[in-house]
């Protein structure tokens, strides 16, 4: 019993320090500063890039724009874009983003990651989200990770420890992965041990949401050994999006993506990749729709919610929102990095910061446009 007692102590002091953590990041390298970085793969920018033309506002329209407005000169937010049925509602920058800054996405990349599986999925070089990863990628072998079947390490149940703080295993993981040599197989190997329950038990995968950037690891490890992941990703959805400039996507030091956090885009192609997610879910191959429309919905409840704590569930590696009168899925990086978008209506909203202390303030925005018309 006093075990017992101990372990709620500790969880809960955790958790109270998790939940008192304000993620800051710095302005300069998101704004541009990581697509310099050698350890990037480029994306080239489309032949034929769509045009996001600007809506002809109505009154509401007006309304939703000034407040956006207020919200970007109030705040830490670098960018701000507003989206309808592919037409520009509102855009804005400020310094030191810019139109042509690749921004970068922090957790952002998790959600890409997903709907990479997905079209692996679909194009039968994955055979069945019920498959253990291990049966791709063999170098997986021997972790819980491994063991975890697709669906699992998407729903982020792989079994593993969770995150202790934004997804990370340990402090510095992300900045060893992205400066000091550190290998995504190499976290997986050191961490990729299953986790006990509160009473000791070993933790069944698929039971409980964890939050944590190894189950993406593995993800893109699967991808890889199935198609090659960035290759398929450029295909597949860079491409396909019709995207105006330059991409990036952050590798380790054996070439693979860091696929939890890693990739810099424009405001704009942000938000085509955004449109692309909607034409997957609305208009792709029936088996991609049926994808989606689970990635896109809550698969496991965020019942602890330590993490993203304004959000009701979780889908493929995407947060899924009950905000308005609508449900929406997002896509969520630390430092206040955000894309929101609502299926029915298509809006989008775009947006990328240095702190997320305000990030009510953005879905109250989010609700009020979803309920202005």
């Amino acid at each position: 019993m006093l075990k017992l007692i101990a372990l709620i102590l500790i969880h809960s002091v955790m958790s109270l320090a998790w939940a008192a953590e304000v993620a800051t990041v710095n302005p300069e390298t998101h704004s541009g500063g990581l697509a310099k970085l050698k350890n990037n793969h480029v994306f080239q920018a489309s032949n034929s890039p769509l045009a996001l033309e600007a809506k002809v506002l109505t009154p509401a329209d007006k309304e939703i724009a000034a407040l956006a407005n207020q919200l970007i000169d109030a705040n830490a937010t670098t960018s701000i874009l507003l989206i309808e049925k592919g037409k520009l509602i509102f855009e804005k920058y400020k310094a030191p983003a810019t139109s042509s800054s690749p921004l970068f996405s922090q957790s952002m990349s998790k959600s890409l990651t997903a709907y990479t599986i997905g079209h692996l999925l679909c194009e039968g070089k994955i055979q069945s989200l019920d498959d253990r990863a291990d049966t791709y990628a063999t170098a997986l072998a021997g972790t819980v990770l491994g063991e975890a079947s697709i669906k699992h390490l998407l729903t982020m149940s792989s079994g593993a420890k969770d995150g202790i703080t934004s997804g990370q295993t340990y402090v510095g993981e992300w900045t060893d992965i992205a400066y000091k040599g550190v290998s995504t197989l190499d976290v997986i190997k050191k961490y990729g041990q299953r986790d006990t329950t509160l009473f000791g038990n070993p933790l069944p995968g698929g039971t409980e949401f964890r939050y944590k950037a190894i189950d993406t690891y593995a993800l893109e490890h699967v991808a890889n050994r199935a198609a090659g992941f960035l290759k398929t990703f450029e295909r597949a959805i860079w491409q396909q999006a019709r995207t105006e400039s330059k991409g990036y996507w952050l590798t380790d030091s054996s070439q693979h993506a860091q696929a939890a956090s890693g990739v810099s885009a424009t405001g704009r192609d942000w938000a085509r990749l955004a449109m692309q997610s909607l034409k997957d879910l609305k208009h792709g191959s029936p088996c991609m729709q049926k994808f989606m429309q689970e990635a896109t919905t809550s698969q496991l409840p965020n019942s602890a919610r330590r993490v993203g704590k304004a959000f009701k569930g979780y889908g493929y590696q995407t947060w899924i929102a009950d905000f308005g009168r609508k449900p929406s899925y997002w896509w969520i990086g630390y430092g206040g990095q955000r894309v929101g978008i609502e299926p029915e209506s298509e809006k989008i909203i775009v947006l990328t910061s240095h702190r997320e202390d305000y990030m009510d303030s953005v879905y109250k925005l989010f609700t009020a446009w979803q309920n202005s018309n």
